[in-house]
């Protein structure tokens, strides 16, 4: 199923399997519609991004430790617009667990974690933030939101959304009992919608569609 031979891949950010990214760099230009959902503590592969191709990144979080990343003088850059609201597969309020890591900050979507719901997020579908943004596509797409990927995953697909490039980190580690398997059918379901799977690890994963 992993096809990397394929396709010359580049690697961005400065932490494995957290920050670091690996993904395919053909036709990625200063006019490139870039998306990323969740923002953490690191931005260091947003801003490699932007130093390479000169794109602008649209980041999208909304819980206390993105608005804290968000507000450092070093990530107001005119190349970053920041939507302080959660990426979702639905308009509404996301509820989320307190961080387990206090210094790594994560908020996880509280139905796959398995802890108390402490916050409530704005949230919203890709399709409405596309619309909201006057995108008809998307080249590439970073999603690292703690949970909430697998049915924003199923939201994408449901919908045909035209987005090219997708890098997604799995949570399969936060999660519980059968829904462990989301993982796997996640990727079966993109793999069935035309994806090519181009670069994985234990949880990242990139997914690239050559007919665009």
């Amino acid at each position: 199923m992993l096809e990397s031979h394929r396709y010359p891949l580049i690697e961005m950010g400065s932490r494995p399997n957290y920050c670091q990214w690996m993904f395919c760099p053909d036709g990625l230009n200063e006019h490139s519609i870039v998306y990323g959902g969740g923002v953490g503590r690191d931005l260091t592969f947003d801003h490699a991004l932007v130093k390479k191709f000169g794109c602008t990144v649209n980041l999208f979080d909304g819980t206390p430790t993105g608005n804290e990343t968000m507000a450092l003088p070093e990530n107001k850059i005119p190349q970053f617009k920041y939507h302080p609201v959660a990426l979702a597969s639905y308009c509404g309020v996301l509820k989320f667990a307190q961080p387990q890591d206090e210094v790594e900050g994560s908020w996880a979507w509280f139905k796959q974690s398995g802890g108390a719901a402490a916050l409530e997020v704005p949230c919203v579908d890709l399709a409405t933030l596309m619309q909201r943004n006057g995108h008809d596509h998307i080249d590439l797409l970073k999603i690292d939101i703690e949970g909430a990927e697998y049915e924003v995953i199923d939201d994408l697909l449901r919908k045909r959304l035209p987005v090219k490039q997708v890098l997604v980190e799995f949570h399969h580690n936060i999660l519980k009992g059968p829904r462990r398997g989301q993982t796997a059918r996640a990727i079966l379901k993109m793999v069935a919608s035309g994806y090519r799977l181009i670069k994985k690890d234990d949880e990242n994963h990139t997914f690239l569609k050559p007919t665009f």
